[in-house]
């Protein structure tokens, strides 16, 4: 399996949120992948994202581009290198997911809302996601999944809420 060291930079004010990674051109040809393929990055562990063309000024950095969230997942900072490589993705059936620091009341159309946002979303099982609700972004963390591994909830069959609020500093590692 091929795989790539890249640096890490920020991503743009618009890729936020979106759970991309923006590598280039001649990196998605190394590692087989086009756009819209999922990558895994390895940091001090183990993510996922969805890999998006660079910006044109990008090309031949040999640069990645993610947002907090992402690098958080990964376990890196702003300029650290990273290894990338095509990702082996399973369908999520069942995923569990637990806000963070925060409490809130559910019913079905609440679930099905976060369902429906997750859906073109990548994740890996301790990852943490947010979900954009009335312009605020709602943190919650991947506290369970079936299968188990790097998840792509395209076909999310299954979806519930942990009962109870996962802390901001408890991860899976």
């Amino acid at each position: 399996m091929s795989e790539v060291q890249l640096r890490v930079e920020d991503a743009r004010q618009r890729d936020v949120y979106r759970g991309i990674a923006r590598i280039d051109q001649q990196t998605m040809q190394k590692l087989g992948i086009s756009a819209g393929d999922v990558i895994e990055i390895v940091g001090k562990r183990n993510t996922a994202a969805i890999a998006w063309p660079a910006y044109s000024e990008d090309q031949n950095r040999e640069i990645i581009r993610i947002d907090g969230f992402t690098r958080k997942n990964a376990g890196v900072a702003m300029h650290e290198l990273v290894l990338i490589r095509p990702a082996k993705v399973t369908n999520a059936t069942t995923v569990v997911l637990a806000p963070i620091d925060m409490k809130l009341n559910v019913d079905e159309d609440f679930t099905n809302f976060v369902k429906n946002r997750l859906m073109e979303r990548t994740f890996v099982e301790g990852d943490t996601t947010l979900v954009m609700m009335l312009g605020h972004a709602i943190p919650f963390r991947v506290t369970k999944s079936r299968p188990h591994g790097r998840l792509a909830p395209h076909h999310l069959r299954g979806y519930r809420r942990s009962p109870r609020g996962a802390p901001a500093d408890s991860r899976d590692g």
